[in-house]
């Protein structure tokens, strides 16, 4: 596939870095000071305090959803990504051609079990000697050779220095590479539902043994920079480069809609050193005029670009089904950070249906076209998505390669095969530029289940010409209905490289087990 040509140079954001800090110090944590506590029985919830998850309405998603079901001609016909059909299965009259060597597994073991949230949100990060996993919503540490925890407990615990009475949810967890630093997000909002409030939670490690010291932060996420309002985070993440963590979320207006994008800008220098954590703040972001960003990913940075990128898919709208634009931002890293973009023209996208399963019942949710990570290295970013594609529908993957100084769009591809549904994908490029994908798969005669693939740097552009492999099979159907009726799997997956080597990627990702459960599966490859 030839690379495509971009216009838009960078044009700056229109609201500047907004200051802001908090009085306190990060509070100290010893995990051998904590007791291994795992989630047992009905954790407890509280109703998620706005009328939607997503930038459109919950009426309009259906519809998006119901539209998923419909073949659309623009997904199927002269599709300008590389469309490859997954070789991974018995003989199909679709993909024909004698399968290419696939990448190598060597070890995998059991990850977190049900804690009794939906969905999982499996996250994931690898360091020198460890592994260190979080669901919804409990955080443990592994030996790389697997077997019971080190370390376990439940995020409330964790955070509980530096907060108490509050409902945790969402981790995301990297191992900064340039520092030699663990560090673990999450959000959270009052128990009290009379009370408001928001906060990112952020921990990070002393050292680079995460079974050491630890500082823990609350960070105020009602405000943008010193300014309070009446939103609170849902769906964070969390980059990193030589300079910065970079935190991001959708805000949501208490009782209301989506309202924007944040991204958090916080020096690490500072909390690394346990000092009062200082940031700058971005805000409604938009990707056009009066079209409000939605989950913005911040890259985790190899390397030293001198500058943080991030990335966002465009969302449909109930008066189209599909977009094919993502947008590229860059925050420069020297003195007080300021923010541009450009818009990248992709191949067309949309909202995938639901996937059937094995033993029928309920659709699984394949959730949207939100990008699912983002990773910086070897002067491009690498992103994915879930997309609706052939026909009759399927969902399937859908990953991009874009050069970060130019804007030109290298590579995208999609995989998949019909008759089997591909969902929650995270990528991970290694130094090599090879690339590692994880994702969900199930089909009527599959429960859902953990499979990867992967790309040589010399294959072909936009092809993912290694079959899928089965990491761990689903045992059962699986029916978790939220209080929207949606059968809720994901929302993401975990996926890191090891520093050691910079070619091992390890993830995580969640399977169907019996009683209407999920449980984790932590597996590592190379290709």
């Amino acid at each position: 596939m030839a690379k495509k040509k971009v216009t838009d140079d960078f044009v700056p954001h229109k609201g500047k870095a907004k200051a802001g800090k908090t009085g306190k110090r990060g509070v100290s944590l010893d995990p051998a000071a904590l007791p291994l506590t795992r989630a047992v029985g009905e954790p407890v919830k509280i109703p998620r305090p706005a009328r939607t998850r997503y930038p459109v309405s919950l009426e309009t998603f259906r519809e998006l959803k119901q539209e998923a079901t419909v073949t659309t001609r623009e997904l199927v016909a002269k599709h300008p990504a590389t469309a490859v059909l997954d070789r991974g299965r018995k003989k199909s009259a679709r993909a024909a051609a004698a399968p290419a060597a696939v990448p190598v597994a060597f070890g995998n073991f059991a990850g977190i079990p049900a804690t009794g949230f939906i969905p999982a949100d499996s996250a994931l990060s690898a360091g020198p000697n460890h592994v260190i996993a979080a669901v919804n919503s409990s955080f443990a540490i592994y030996n790389k050779t697997g077997g019971a925890p080190l370390f376990q407990t439940t995020l409330e615990n964790w955070f509980s220095n530096a907060i108490k009475q509050v409902f945790v949810f969402d981790p995301k967890t990297l191992y900064d590479q340039h520092s030699g630093r663990w560090v673990l997000l999450a959000v959270a909002l009052p128990l009290d539902q009379n009370k408001k409030g928001s906060w990112f939670l952020l921990s990070v490690s002393k050292t680079s043994d995460p079974m050491g010291g630890w500082s823990v932060y609350a960070l105020d996420a009602m405000v943008d920079g010193a300014t309070r309002t009446d939103n609170w985070a849902d769906y964070p993440a969390v980059g990193v480069d030589a300079v910065n963590l970079y935190l991001t979320a959708n805000m949501f207006k208490f009782g209301g809609d989506f309202a924007y994008a944040k991204v958090r800008v916080v020096p690490k220098a500072v909390v690394y050193s346990g000092q009062a954590a200082t940031w700058w703040d971005f805000t409604r972001l938009e990707d056009s005029a009066g079209v409000m960003s939605f989950t913005v990913q911040p890259c985790q940075t190899y390397g030293a670009p001198g500058f943080e990128y991030l990335v966002n898919s465009h969302y449909p709208s109930g008066g189209s089904s599909t977009r094919n634009k993502l947008t590229l931002w860059a925050i420069n890293t020297a003195g007080v950070p300021s923010l541009t973009k450009r818009t990248i023209t992709t191949g067309s996208f949309a909202i995938p249906p639901s996937a059937k399963q094995k033993g029928g019942g309920t659709a699984i949710d394949t959730g949207d076209v939100r990008l699912l990570n983002a990773v910086f290295r070897g002067g491009s970013v690498w992103t994915a998505l879930t997309t609706k594609w052939l026909g009759p529908p399927i969902a399937a993957l859908f990953w991009f390669q874009i050069n970060a100084t130019s804007g030109a769009l290298q590579q995208q591809g999609l995989f998949g095969i019909d008759g089997r549904y591909y969902f929650y994908p995270v990528l991970m490029p290694d130094t090599n530029g090879n690339m590692i994908l994880c994702f969900s798969r199930c089909s009527t005669t599959e429960f859902a289940s953990i499979y990867y693939t992967g790309r040589k740097a010399s294959d072909s552009a936009g092809s993912l010409q290694q079959p899928s492999v089965p990491l761990k099979a689903g045992t059962a159907n699986y029916v978790a209905l939220d209080n929207n009726g949606l059968n809720r799997w994901g929302d993401y997956n975990g996926i890191a490289v090891d520093p050691n080597d910079n070619r091992t990627v390890w993830f995580m990702n969640e399977f169907a087990t019996a009683g209407n459960n999920w449980a984790t599966w932590i597996g590592r490859v190379q290709i």
